[in-house]
């Protein structure tokens, strides 16, 4: 039987490791070694289930439930979020605890109906609703847009811990279940991966709502999100990052993203990359066909200068460059400034294209597109060398 974990007393982590997933939320956003779908037990004088997580790991969630409660019933089940990999259990999990009292936000409940049932009774909590289950009091803030109109978070001042859900998440797989045996920059790298391909869009919302809760002077001696790792150690500088990530702050940095069919392209991508770097920047450049678009995008969050570069295929951009730049108009960043270039044979309008389309995805270009027919020479080389030395001084 699969076992409980628990992190504090009366709190215990009751959710499963997927470790074979490669592809979080489908193809948007790829990931290196799994993830976790976080689901949380409160064993007071009223049980209460905080989550739960994806339809095919119910029995594995139930066996971790059993495995602390045995025959004792839960009598709360607070749905944060209705998105499947935090709600796809809950069918079968309600089915063997039918006397449970449910809670989502409104839009949790629209969501869970319009998902799986209809006739299921569910309450509906608001921001600054409590609940008290014996010895602890659980708090709710609703959590519009992070990142679906249903989210929420749970509060318990008495325990000290926060329930946060999609917030502060990200996919590290550890058995040890919180920070403490983890080096720092890498669960804040992770969390800011995590944002920059789920989060990024509704910077707005994450402003507004991490202003709202650090208003509230709450004690927190946990944060425990849907996915990854449990906050513990590391919570004052997750705190500190989230609010660099909805601030959109940027470094001295530029990145350089391309594709290349002859190498003509590449080569105006490195030559550049080193001039940025002869000019006091921090310098990214990845072939977008060899680079998992997590990693792009999580760069592109606190870049100063985004550079994209096309070789020329059938009269047009690269398939990769296209997808680059659809993502980049759906994430809405703000403040960025941008530079195209690209090879071409005989059709030299690809350059201009993109100019057009980062323009379009909100980026401020710094000069027009750089264009280059066929193979680049040293002098030419030379040129992009100089061009961005001279716009990295400039920024």
């Amino acid at each position: 039987m699969k076992q409980a974990v628990q992190i504090k007393e009366n709190v215990y982590w009751v959710g499963v490791r997927d470790l074979n997933n490669r592809h979080f939320h489908g193809e948007l956003y790829p990931i290196e070694e799994g993830t976790t779908y976080n689901a949380y037990l409160i064993v007071d004088d009223q049980v209460t289930l905080i989550d739960t997580v994806e339809a095919e790991f119910a029995d594995e969630c139930i066996e971790r439930i059993v495995s602390v409660l045995g025959d004792r019933p839960i009598d709360n089940i607070i749905l944060q979020h209705a998105e499947p990999d935090h709600s796809g259990a809950f069918v079968k999990i309600y089915a063997k605890y039918p006397n449970a009292k449910v809670y989502a936000s409104q839009g949790g409940v629209r969501n869970m109906k319009a998902q799986y049932f209809g006739d299921v009774p569910i309450q509906v909590l608001k921001t600054d609703d409590t609940m008290s289950t014996g010895k602890y009091t659980l708090t709710f803030v609703e959590m519009q847009m992070i990142h679906w109109p249903d989210n929420m978070l749970t509060y318990s001042p008495e325990l000290k811990v926060v329930f946060s859900n999609d917030a502060f998440g990200q996919h590290i797989v550890n058995y040890q279940m919180t920070d403490e045996n983890l080096d720092r920059w890498y669960c804040i790298e992770q969390a800011k991966e995590y944002f920059a391909n789920i989060v990024l869009s509704y910077t707005a919302q994450v402003k507004a709502k991490l202003n709202l809760i650090l208003s509230k002077n709450w004690e927190i001696e946990y944060i425990m999100p849907a996915h990854g790792i449990i906050w513990k150690q590391y919570i004052p500088d997750i705190l500190a990052a989230y609010q660099k990530f909805a601030n959109l702050e940027n470094k001295n940095k530029v990145l350089i993203v391309y594709q290349s069919v002859w190498n003509h392209t590449q080569q105006i991508a490195e030559s550049m990359a080193e001039g940025f770097a002869a000019g006091g920047m921090e310098v990214k450049i990845y072939k977008l066909s060899e680079t998992k678009s997590s990693i792009v995008f999580r760069e592109a969050m606190d870049s100063k200068l985004i550079c994209l570069g096309s070789g020329t295929y059938n009269n047009d951009m690269s398939y990769s460059v296209a997808a680059f730049l659809e993502h980049l108009r759906a994430a809405k960043l703000k403040g960025k400034k941008g530079l195209t270039f690209g090879a071409y044979g005989w059709f030299p309008k690809v350059p201009s294209i993109l100019d057009e389309k980062m323009a379009e995805a909100g980026l401020e270009m710094v000069q027009n597109a750089i264009g280059q027919s066929f193979s680049p020479n040293q002098e030419q080389l030379d040129n992009y060398y100089e061009t961005a030395k001279e716009i990295a001084k400039n920024l």
